[in-house]
């Protein structure tokens, strides 16, 4: 349990009140928007002029129940988002236009997504509160590009004036809380071993049969807390442990939040430029650095690991050879560490068709061989036989769009929080060779992050 006071996001609140207060004086001069699939957007810069910006601190103030948040990988772009202007079904999203509220010219506003796993299936009970908020835009915006940062708002024809002003004021001004946190209580697996080695036996059997060439199996814990669990506060511990990473928070209704740090991207673009990579191979880190370097070398020597990544180059390389016109794959695969776990990664870059929109890739891409197997259809088929989980979000694409530029995850190395619960998920790419023993140490390893929030 860790206790302490809550300390201003931006270094003194100044910076912030005046970014509202500059906000609510433009705010009173935009025009009421009555047209449909319409938003105006106003945006304030703040300079931070090297103060510490913490994103996590000030989502933490903000009402619960619609909080949002995604940082890149390399840590130069962070957005948070409170509030819900415009929720949208992925794709349908391109339809809106975007409306600029004064004078200053406004950056694209970004949409939050988070989408299943498996498209086709309905999320089950567990999941049904997060059946309506797959591609959303939110109310106020936080971001940060590069040293840059702005506060922003989008107002649509379903916008409370009168509430979004509530809203700024109490984020300007944030009552400081003590944050306690619940101790985590590990509960029993899912699933046992002896059950997993079944299930692992059955995947092989259907894989020497020639149905697949990988299927990747997935598990769950489950752990409980005296108390409820605030989601910002667990991602915060999370980053702490495992910083190398996309972050992510996508927050369905209060004490309901599914989050994570997840190593794989799924798409990277900038105007028509996109980026993907295969990642699928694992080893744990090593003990000092001899040994992590070592465990990396195994990996790369490993015809087992090399063939299981092999499935996701191909498989990338064969969608986006059929929508670029120009495409550049690694040679060879390189090693992408982890703080638990270190894996192969080979990247993928491609200069897309302009008729191709990120729904269109995102459809075509997701779920690559690294998450479901190979081949994909087949091994999704397969997955609903022998998975009980209901993955629902897990292993989905989930990131920002915009019209300048998107960035997709895979939601990986993450966990759905649900009041006083946390349920966390991992798997493990099973193909000829493997076995069950070392496919669940292996998911032991990619768990360790969550295990050290319960110690």
């Amino acid at each position: 349990m860790q206790t302490g006071t809550l300390q201003p996001a931006f270094g003194g609140q100044t910076l912030m009140e005046n970014a509202v207060r500059e906000m609510l004086a433009r705010i009173i001069h935009v025009k009421a928007i009555v047209e449909p699939n319409t938003y105006t957007r106003l945006e304030v810069p703040i300079d931070c002029d090297g103060q510490a910006c913490d994103f996590l601190q000030w989502l933490r103030t903000a009402p619960t129940g619609e909080r949002r948040y995604f940082r890149n990988r390399s840590g130069k772009f962070e957005i948070a988002g409170v509030g819900m202007c415009v929720a949208s079904a992925f794709g349908e999203h391109e339809k809106f236009n975007q409306r600029v509220g004064d004078l200053q010219i406004a950056a694209q506003s970004v949409w939050f997504i988070a989408l299943p796993f498996d498209a086709t299936c309905s999320l089950d009970s567990a999941w049904s509160s997060y059946r309506h908020i797959g591609c959303v835009l939110p109310e106020i915006e936080l971001r940060r590009d590069g040293h840059a940062h702005t506060l922003a708002v989008n107002m649509s024809q379903n916008t409370s004036l009168d509430g979004l002003k509530q809203r700024l004021h109490s984020l300007a001004a944030p009552v400081k809380k003590c944050a306690i946190e619940p101790a985590l209580v590990r509960e029993a697996d899912d699933i046992s071993e002896e059950q997993w080695t079944d299930v692992v036996q059955s995947s092989l059997h259907k894989i020497q049969s020639g149905k697949l060439r990988k299927i990747v199996i997935a598990r769950t814990l489950l752990y409980s807390a005296s108390g409820p669990l605030d989601p910002v506060l667990v991602l915060a511990r999370l980053c702490a442990h495992e910083s190398n990473g996309f972050r992510f928070l996508v927050e369905a209704a209060p004490g309901k939040a599914f989050l994570g740090v997840t190593p794989e991207r799924l798409l990277s673009r900038i105007g028509r430029l996109v980026r993907s990579e295969a990642i699928a191979g694992t080893r744990p880190r090593g003990v000092d650095e001899v040994a992590d370097r070592l465990l990396g070398e195994s990996l790369l020597a490993s015809e087992k690991d090399r063939r299981e990544h092999e499935f996701v180059v191909e498989r990338l390389r064969d969608v986006l050879c059929g929508l670029s016109v120009s495409l550049r794959v690694d040679a060879q695969p390189r090693i992408l560490r982890q703080a638990y776990v270190q894996h192969l990664a080979t990247r993928v870059q491609a200069e897309i068709r302009p008729d191709f929109s990120d729904a269109d890739l995102v459809a075509l891409l997701h779920p690559t061989p690294a998450v479901a197997g190979a081949p994909v259809p087949c091994a999704i088929k397969a997955l609903r036989e022998l998975e009980t989980i209901g993955r629902g979000l897990y292993s989905g694409p989930v990131g920002i769009v915009s019209r300048d530029k998107t960035e997709i995850a895979v939601a990986i190395r993450s966990a759905r929080i649900d009041g006083c619960t946390l349920k966390a998920y991992a798997g493990a790419g099973i193909v000829q060779g493997s076995n069950a023993a070392d496919e669940w140490r292996e998911t032991v390893h990619k768990l360790l992050a969550f295990e050290r929030l319960a110690t």
